[in-house]
């Protein structure tokens, strides 16, 4: 059983919100501050510890409670997300399961866990075809017999009532009452109707048995290969340092993938790095564009390359500063960065020809 503090679940999504329920056996809080005098993060942290103490057993996960994290995962329910994809299920259900526990022990890591269960409960349904032709059903019919009286007739047919008091629409739907459910006899009992009109009904014990079993309760894919998602947050460190133990770890243990399957390390953490490696890109591009520029101003190669050499020591002065306020390296600090360049630049372009001009003068 899990549980993940998120946003309330609603009958129905208009947009795509992964909150991370799979099953009825998953639930959505949500937890709102009537004055918030802390800030969020030590709540969720306090919530973490306790939560755990006081409901051993059941799995909490929290989703970003802000507007630019939620952007910035991309709707995934956490920042960190370690895919395993291939064709090897079972393969790559014992890898998933020894990799979660090594990324538990990472420095840093929150609400590690595999977005995929392997063991929800299943009632598989044996049909025996012969007999069941024999009646004049078919596998289709029986299967959508159970779907609606267990699931409903929304489904399959959706029927809707307008009101002519209060003019509102309202579902219709028939199922079988959940009550009347509540043993394998009462499964087995089930009444079946063939598509042919000249079909008797004929209950579901007569041509199917019921088997307890257990399998995934959800089946994702990507690029159409079945995935293994393992997501985690981040908490007390930053996200940096804590997908580099991760990426660590994947390189450790990329030799005991099964064959023809993958892991990559997904999320907020491959944005992070193709930011930082776009931005560090621009960072070198725009010096070189400067350099550039100043030499057709100057019309000289060796002007230029002196005021350029101011840069290293702004970058020094920015790294500095970022150490001793604990910053950590974002995409603002980088921004920031490439603006500083060009105040040090022009402040350089100033030094030179000023400088330039008195020695000129005398």
């Amino acid at each position: 059983m899990s549980l993940t503090i998120s946003a309330p679940l609603q009958r129905y999504q208009y947009v795509l919100q992964q909150t991370g329920t799979v099953g009825p056996a998953d639930a959505d809080i949500l937890v709102t501050f009537a004055v918030n005098r802390h800030k969020t993060a030590q709540y969720v942290h306090d919530l973490r510890i306790s939560l755990a103490k006081q409901f051993p057993g059941v799995t909490f996960s929290f989703l970003p409670s802000d507007m630019v994290t939620q952007i910035l995962n991309f709707g995934l329910p956490a920042p960190i997300d370690i895919q395993v994809t291939g064709n090897d299920l079972a393969g790559n259900q014992a890898y998933a399961n020894a990799l979660l526990g090594r990324v538990k022990n990472v420095s840093g890591i929150a609400d590690a866990r595999i977005q995929q269960p392997f063991d929800q409960p299943y009632m598989h349904l044996q049909v025996d075809r012969t007999k069941a032709q024999e009646v004049g059903f078919n596998t289709q019919a029986i299967a959508q017999n159970v779907l609606i009286s267990l699931g409903g007739s929304f489904q399959t047919s959706p029927t809707y009532w307008l009101d002519p008091k209060n003019r509102v629409s309202y579902q219709v739907s028939t199922q079988t009452p959940q009550y009347r459910v509540a043993s394998l006899q009462d499964l087995s009992n089930m009444p079946i109707t063939g598509p042919a009109p000249n079909a008797p009904p004929s209950l579901l014990a007569s041509f199917a048995s019921v088997q307890r079993g257990s399998g995934t309760a959800v089946v994702s894919h990507y690029n159409i290969q079945p995935v293994i998602d393992i997501f985690g947050a981040v908490q007390g460190r930053d996200l940096g340092g804590v997908s580099g133990d991760i990426t660590r770890i994947l390189d450790q243990t990329r030799n005991q993938l099964p064959r023809g399957s993958q892991v990559i390390l997904r999320g907020q953490a491959q944005t992070m790095r193709s930011s930082y490696i776009g931005l560090l890109a621009g960072l070198f591009f725009a010096v070189l564009l400067v350099y550039l520029l100043i030499v057709v101003n100057f019309q000289s190669w060796l002007d230029p390359f002196i005021i350029i050499s101011a840069l290293p020591a702004a970058l020094a002065g920015i790294a500095w500063f970022l150490f001793v306020t604990h910053t950590t390296l974002s995409v603002p600090a980088l921004t920031g960065t490439i603006m500083c360049m060009g105040v040090a630049t022009a402040n350089s372009i100033l030094v030179v020809s000023f400088g330039g001009r008195a020695v000129g003068c005398r």
